[in-house]
């Protein structure tokens, strides 16, 4: 019995410590100054292609990583989630179209309420040869259209 009481009173104090450190982690402070008010969520295609799925997210991150969040309130926290809605191209003779269609969510970090919907579009004229440098070119600029409304849908 003196065994099982020692091995019981050697965890009692990682126990109390990492209870300590629970509730302190789940009591922080929202609004830490070195921390984006803005988090980047899930970000999604319709496509199944990986290189098309790497490059959406890299443009979002790219796009989210330069917008100026200086208006935002400290203490509000928001997640933005973005999908890449349409990439449609056609060729028409020595043409080719590509149109892309991006949506994005801004949420409330807690709870998830909806805050608001954005979308953007390009379309990009190009050669049929240059068909996937049209598609990336069209999406980067859909994905700059929408992400350049996020400030003012912070206001």
């Amino acid at each position: 019995m003196g065994r099982r009481v020692r091995l019981l009173a050697g965890i009692a104090p990682w126990f109390r410590a990492s209870a300590l450190f629970a509730a302190l982690a789940t009591t922080a402070p929202v609004a830490d100054a070195g921390q984006s008010p803005l988090a980047l969520g899930k970000v999604t295609t319709r496509r199944d292609s990986k290189s098309l799925e790497s490059a959406f997210k890299t443009a979002v991150q790219r796009e989210l990583a330069g917008i100026d969040l200086a208006a935002v309130k400290p203490a509000d926290r928001y997640v933005l989630s973005a999908s890449l809605v349409k990439m449609e191209t056609s060729a028409d003779g020595d043409r080719a179209r590509t149109t892309c269609v991006v949506s994005a969510t801004l949420t409330k970090q807690r709870g998830g309420a909806l805050h608001a919907i954005i979308s953007g579009r390009a379309r990009v004229e190009d050669a049929p040869a240059q068909t996937r440098s049209a598609e990336l070119t069209a999406m980067r600029a859909a994905v700059h259209n929408a992400l350049v409304r996020v400030p003012e849908a912070l206001r």
